[in-house]
């Protein structure tokens, strides 16, 4: 970790073998928001939730999007908020984790565009 003096306040600069990949800087993001869900958690402050959408996990290999699915839903059961992930439904059954099945958080929602009725809050996209 190096902490820089910027104009702006401190810059932390968490250097990981790999980092300029898109991927890693996303799991970087994942395992900040997981942690600040924590500190949240432990001074009972915070909205209760946190949502994650599929750009998250774009650049992510199958097996840590799966793993990734997981510490949420273990630290959200453990902390007590609500974990929210949108993704296409392709992305998030392509890998299992052990002692993890997915597919038992899935709400039965489904988004299309197939039909004229279809969209999102009234938008098609």
């Amino acid at each position: 970790m190096r902490i820089d003096v910027t104009p702006n306040g401190p810059l932390f600069d968490f250097h990981m073998q790999g980092s300029r990949s898109k991927g890693i800087k996303n799991m970087q993001i994942f395992c900040f928001d997981m942690m600040l869900m924590r500190v949240c958690a432990r001074r009972a402050i915070g909205p209760g939730f946190l949502i994650h959408d599929s750009h998250l996990f774009d650049g992510v290999d199958g097996r840590q999007i799966v793993s990734a699915l997981k510490v949420g839903a273990e630290t959200a059961e453990e902390l007590g908020f609500q974990y929210i992930v949108t993704l296409n439904e392709d992305d998030a059954f392509k890998e299992t984790a052990e002692g993890f099945d997915v597919r038992q958080y899935v709400l039965p929602v489904t988004l299309t565009d197939a039909t004229e009725d279809g969209g999102l809050f009234g938008i098609r996209f």
